[in-house]
């Protein structure tokens, strides 16, 4: 009867169906614990027709590449973070050995202390608190990424009382200040992160400026800020866009500086509190925006 022939038809068709299903996912489960097993770029791979199971192994195969990409990407993070880190040991290790020089010269020869040898010990020190505080930076970093406390300060008072803390060190660099900062204004924000950014651009004033430096607070809109950083710089004309790269360095003769470290720290910390920074050469005049909410929250 044609029930008999269909019953017939669905059991012939039907087991080989189940089989090639069978044989495909075998397939594929080997595949998968082939790859799972050395370093390699194989894919999985089936020879049915069936688009169910192409579909599969095309998605298997799309996680594959994008896990591997993802695994490159922190390879490359990893070495960076590892040169960075060489760079900054090689940074703190030079002038400390200077200084350690000098001092030991002094001791034994004490008539060696002259103004001009205690200033260039003081230099070398200075240079390595300058570095060290990169490396604090980078672990606060690390411990504020899932831990940062808004609440509202004064940020007008705030910077006022920062930058007095910096009044004999923009002296002793002869740098005139013009702070034009607009009063009470008040922001949601995490105050160690807002500080060390504060700290770090001043820091960056010491190292780089010239001459003048002035800073302007004001409101940008009415829902934000405006946090504005300026110097005059000897510099040639500088290439904004590698002063946030972390990796970044000069390399002469004498020294390799990380000069993208400290901006792209300072980069890191606007963002996490969901601020923005943009950065302006022009005509010797070096310049950081800061842009924030006036109610600031952890960025999503």
């Amino acid at each position: 009867t044609v029930s008999g022939y269909a019953d017939k038809f669905v059991q012939k068709f039907g087991l080989n169906l189940q089989s090639t299903l069978l044989t495909d996912l075998h397939r594929i489960n080997s595949d998968l614990q082939y790859i799972s097993q050395p370093e390699t770029n194989a894919g999985v791979t089936s020879n049915t027709k069936f688009l169910i199971i192409q579909q599969l192994t095309t998605t298997m195969n799309d996680v594959l590449n994008q896990t591997r990409q993802l695994q490159r990407t922190q390879y490359q993070k990893e070495h960076q973070i590892q040169q960075m880190l060489l760079n900054l040991t090689h940074d703190i290790k030079t002038p400390l050995t200077v200084a350690a020089g000098y001092v030991q010269l002094i001791q034994h020869q004490p008539s060696t202390a002259t103004p001009q040898t205690l200033a260039r010990v003081a230099h070398n020190l200075s240079s390595v608190n300058y570095y060290l505080h990169y490396l604090m930076d980078f672990n606060l970093l690390q411990e504020k990424s899932t831990n940062v406390v808004f609440k509202p300060i004064n940020l007008s008072h705030f910077l006022e009382t920062e930058l007095f803390n910096f009044f004999d060190d923009l002296n002793e660099k002869h740098l005139t200040l013009t702070p034009m900062i607009t009063p009470n204004i008040t922001i949601n924000t995490d105050e160690v992160l807002m500080r060390r950014i504060i700290q770090n651009l001043v820091g960056n004033w010491l190292k780089y400026a010239t001459d003048s430096v002035s800073i302007t607070l004001k409101p940008r809109d009415h829902d934000h800020i405006l946090l504005e950083f300026k110097n005059a710089t000897q510099s040639p004309q500088i290439d904004v866009s590698q002063l946030t790269n972390r990796f970044y360095t000069t390399d002469t003769a004498r020294t390799t500086q990380s000069i993208g470290l400290g901006l792209s720290i300072v980069q890191s910390l606007v963002t996490s509190l969901g601020g923005k920074m943009v950065l302006q050469s022009d005509n010797d005049i070096f310049t950081v925006n800061l842009i924030f909410r006036t109610t600031s929250s952890i960025p999503q």
